[in-house]
């Protein structure tokens, strides 16, 4: 009977260990693209981060939860001060569909949207419209170390338009460099024109730390730094 027992804990510990997450995890943060990769179903990962900039501090929290194997269910919250204003802003629902696996030169596409809940934001922060947004997020592994992502996307009502572009570098086993080129295009506003670059730091396959900084290309004194932490579960 000891023996048996002995058996099957060794046959459980082999089976949760066979479980154990054997990729490394993937992240939407800190850049500002969307990246084309889906959670796994059943998988939750927490993204957390703290954004500073002039007059601003704020805490941004991004749930994940792979629902299928194809589809991603998101949930997003920023709070803490914008523009010397306390306050949380809308929280918003997220879902990532992926359309298309990246074969060759053939990229992988994931359609990403997502949908702003006003009643649940500071009245501040409050508008009177429904705030919506939808893009695709595409993206070519040119070599095993060697990646580029590209955004293009779509909110207020199709009168704004957005574009990211990020390549990202192996520079070893547990780190990840990156640098981007975001910007936004507005009827009767300027264009804006962004860059930001960063690092990733794998601890784990289930453990990641971050940091990037940011600029505004066409605005003087228009920066940022964020740095996050970045875990994924396994159910």
């Amino acid at each position: 009977m000891i023996k048996l027992n002995i058996t099957v804990l060794l046959l459980f510990i082999v089976q949760q260990l066979s479980a154990q997450i054997t990729e490394p995890i993937n992240t939407d943060r800190p850049d500002q693209s969307d990246g084309a990769y889906v959670l796994p179903k059943n998988n939750l990962q927490i993204e957390n981060g703290i954004t500073i900039a002039n007059k601003t501090v704020t805490n941004n929290l991004m749930l994940r939860y792979g629902i299928t194997k194809s589809t991603e269910l998101r949930l997003l919250s920023d709070f803490g001060k914008f523009d010397g204003i306390n306050g949380f802003a809308p929280i918003a629902i997220s879902v990532k569909q992926r359309l298309i696996e990246n074969k060759g030169v053939v990229p992988a596409i994931t359609l990403v949207g997502y949908l702003r809940y006003e009643e649940l934001a500071s009245k501040v922060f409050r508008t009177s419209n429904t705030n919506y947004n939808f893009l695709l997020a595409f993206q070519n592994d040119i070599t095993q170390k060697l990646s580029v992502g590209y955004n293009i996307g779509t909110a207020k009502g199709y009168k704004n338009i957005s574009f990211t572009t990020s390549v990202g570098y192996g520079l070893s086993n547990k780190f990840t460099g990156f640098i981007e080129y975001f910007s936004n295009f507005e009827k009767k506003e300027l264009p804006s024109h962004n860059i930001d670059g960063g690092i990733l730091y794998l601890i784990n396959n289930r453990l990641q730390l971050d940091i990037a900084i940011g600029s505004s290309l066409t605005e003087n004194d228009n920066y940022y730094i964020t740095t996050g932490v970045s875990y994924r579960f396994k159910n």
